[in-house]
């Protein structure tokens, strides 16, 4: 008699339903209005923009750097305001920011489990600017398609959603290469977003974690 092994199924079949809920969920962008940068926390999609006082204070430490071609990133200053973090300077061009300080979280509720969460966001025109500088990074790279690329590596069926000005969106899945062709009917912002939970173990500041939670952005004016 063949025998299956229900630890393996039960344990793929909870990573499946951690990439379903990690993607249902609040991120990093940044976005570029007036001609100021700002860097939200929300859900670009359903309008919300966390507050100073509440959760955007979740955001402790971000992290604002320019992603120039020529890899020589600069540090920005980000100042806290009321719903946003304003990323201070003009003429900045690719920007990358990120928050991976945040404490361990237990989101077992969620059927995701015990996290490290990681936050990235990258703010870019419609084609390859720079080299991937995050852990989980979404890069355009030219003719609205974009890479998913994890730790300099491309991501494949990687879940990617796209949400459109008008609050219209759309899922897709990257292929071999970690690409894929997103579809932007109408002119605006748009944000690209990934979830993704590695299954990797650790400990951060004394915090057993049995997963990375990673949630990646891609903001393009179109």
């Amino acid at each position: 008699m063949k025998r299956i092994k229900f630890p393996a199924i039960a344990a793929f079949a909870l990573l499946a339903l951690a990439q379903s809920a990690a993607s249902q969920a609040h991120y990093l962008w940044l976005e570029q209005a007036n001609g100021q940068v700002r860097l939200y926390f929300g859900e670009y999609e359903n309008g919300i923009r966390e507050k100073s006082g509440g959760r955007l204070d979740t955001i402790a430490v971000p992290e604002v750097q320019t992603n120039p071609a020529n890899g020589n990133r600069v540090t920005v200053a980000v100042e806290r305001m009321d719903d946003y973090l304003a990323v201070k300077g003009a003429n900045l061009g690719p920007l990358i920011g990120q928050e991976i300080s945040m404490k361990v979280k237990d989101l077992t509720k969620s059927k995701i489990g015990i996290v490290k969460p990681m936050y990235y966001a990258r703010l870019a025109k419609n084609s390859l600017e720079s080299a991937s500088a995050l852990d989980l990074d979404i890069q355009p790279s030219g003719n609205n398609k974009v890479r998913v690329n994890l730790h300099g590596k491309p991501l494949a069926k990687a879940k990617l959603n796209i949400f459109a000005p008008n609050q219209w969106t759309r899922e897709y899945e990257t292929d071999a290469a970690g690409e894929v062709v997103v579809e932007m009917p109408w002119p605006g912002l748009y944000v690209l977003q990934v979830a993704y939970v590695e299954p990797v173990k650790g400990e951060y500041q004394g915090d057993a974690y049995e997963a990375i939670r990673h949630v990646g952005t891609l903001s393009l004016l179109h």
